[in-house]
């Protein structure tokens, strides 16, 4: 059976088109392998790939890094170590302002633990205060916590004296404090009441002929502070003289010199 004459052409049409589309593809891959041999020959050749920009980290400024932590130290009361950073970031002006305003703040609570009467405390602040700045009110408040020191611990002997005398009345009897008295010795339990008649004694005047003469001289009144005592009309050089006078003690200015109880006796 013959075919027909119109299914030739067709056959040729199909096979070109086959053939068109084919060279097509084989130049679509030659041009991309042709780009990738471009760039890696742009990369041996040294050109360096661009590279991501990084901006620069911020400059610190150390006048405000000193601020900042002034400011902190400052709120916990630390205001000499704030002074101290201030200044040596170069900022002179504000540390010196810094040491005048804890002062002030110091002081102020200085002034507040001494009315309440925390002398150590108060002390302690108005200490730390002039540290910083030395002002009269500081000096003021400081002399205050000093006086009142004091006086606690003055209270505080005076405790400590009425309790042992409180012990001694409970434990020392009306014959022992009378023996004390009569300096027959000091039994045991009395020995506070001792130390108190014996501070008694001391604080009496000495009868020596108005406490302004030596007793170790009766007759004439010699100085006790005087240096040295010579006889008037005698070789000595003084810078104290007398005449007539009796050794009743020890003779310190060695006017008696033959012992027999008379210095300064006239031929």
């Amino acid at each position: 059976m013959r075919r027909p004459a119109s299914s030739f052409p067709m056959r040729w049409a199909v096979l070109l088109g086959a053939g068109v589309l084919f060279l097509l593809m084989v130049g679509a891959c030659a041009g991309s392998s042709d780009g990738s041999g471009d760039a890696d020959r742009a990369a041996s050749l040294g050109d360096p790939p661009a590279e991501a920009t990084v901006s620069p980290a911020p400059t610190p400024d150390p006048a405000r890094a000193a601020r900042v932590a002034a400011k902190r130290l400052a709120t916990r009361g630390h205001y000499a170590e704030a002074a101290e950073g201030l200044a040596a970031a170069g900022l002179d002006d504000e540390a010196e302002r810094m040491e005048r305003r804890g002062a002030r703040a110091l002081l102020r609570s200085a002034r507040a633990a001494l009315g309440k009467q925390r002398y150590a405390r108060a002390k302690r602040l108005v200490t730390q205060s002039r540290s910083l700045h030395k002002t009269a009110a500081s000096r003021t408040v400081l002399a205050g916590a000093d006086a009142g020191i004091a006086r606690v611990a003055a209270a505080a002997r005076e405790r400590r004296r009425l309790a042992r005398i409180a012990h001694d009345q409970r434990t020392c009897s009306k014959a022992e404090r009378r023996a004390v008295r009569d300096g027959a010795g000091t039994p045991p339990g009395c020995v506070a009441y001792a130390a108190e008649q014996a501070a008694e004694v001391e604080a009496e005047p000495a009868d020596n002929g108005g406490g302004d003469c030596d007793p170790n001289y009766a007759g004439a009144c010699l100085k006790p502070d005087s240096p040295d005592y010579d006889c008037a009309g005698g070789s000595g050089d003084g810078p104290d003289y007398t005449g007539p006078v009796q050794s009743v003690g020890d003779d310190p200015y060695d006017l008696d010199r033959d012992g027999d109880g008379l210095a300064c006796e006239t031929s």
